[in-house]
């Protein structure tokens, strides 16, 4: 017995370890990379520059490089803020937006207050569906307070729709972390293939919206 409940305060110190890691890693992110296209590397304040990829995270005080004709789109976490950069040039990512080091400024379009929370998700999402697939929770009980929250994050979806490009999912992937995190499945299922019609091709948004999809 006495072995068995050091090997469960083990485990518990472990996990309370694991969970104080994990956010104190998670505290640095600013922004998610929503469109990516050409040469772009990052470099963290300690550590190597890396090429960057699609929905990735980035974290406060990471320099963005740009080749020739690249660019990237990045909706911060931190702000209510979306920024789209064209190479060449240079900037670091902060918890307020972009600061130019090199080139030109970004395009800069405001978000919906409501937006960086959600999106802050998806990285996360991305990473349990390619592992297991979603579990999405049960689904709230429909109460006068829920519904006002659908109809606040709809007309979001629909200000941000109105702004983004046609192939520019960032709106849907607010939706989409709206509605997993709510446990609407029908309505997750409806914005998965959404979000497919718009970038059928898109390795990352097929699998998200497979997971989806396939949700229960």
């Amino acid at each position: 017995m006495k072995i068995n409940n050091l090997s469960l305060t083990v485990l518990v110190l472990s996990a309370v370890v694991t969970s104080q890691v994990w956010a104190q890693e998670a505290a640095g992110d600013v922004g998610l990379v929503n469109a990516l296209q050409g040469d772009v590397s990052y470099q963290g304040k300690e550590g190597q520059s890396r090429k960057a990829q699609p929905y990735m995270r980035l974290r406060h005080g990471d320099k963005v490089t740009l080749a020739s004709g690249a660019s990237i789109r990045i909706s911060y976490t931190t702000v209510s803020r979306q920024e789209s950069w064209l190479g060449p040039g240079i900037f670091v990512a902060t918890s307020a937006g972009g600061e130019l080091l090199k080139g030109n400024k970004p395009e800069v379009v405001q978000l919906p207050a409501a937006v960086p929370q959600k999106l802050a998700r998806i990285s996360e999402l991305m990473n349990t569906s390619r592992v297991g697939g979603l579990v999405v929770r049960s689904a709230k009980v429909q109460t006068s307070a829920n519904q006002e929250e659908v109809a606040e994050a709809m007309a979001a979806y629909e200000s941000m729709r109105a702004k983004a490009v046609p192939s520019d999912v960032t709106p849907e992937l607010y939706l989409y972390s709206f509605f997993e995190e709510r446990g609407m499945t029908d309505d997750l299922k409806i914005i998965a293939r959404e979000m497919l019609s718009r970038q059928p091709d898109n390795p990352d948004i097929q699998q998200l919206a497979k997971a989806a999809l396939n949700a229960r």
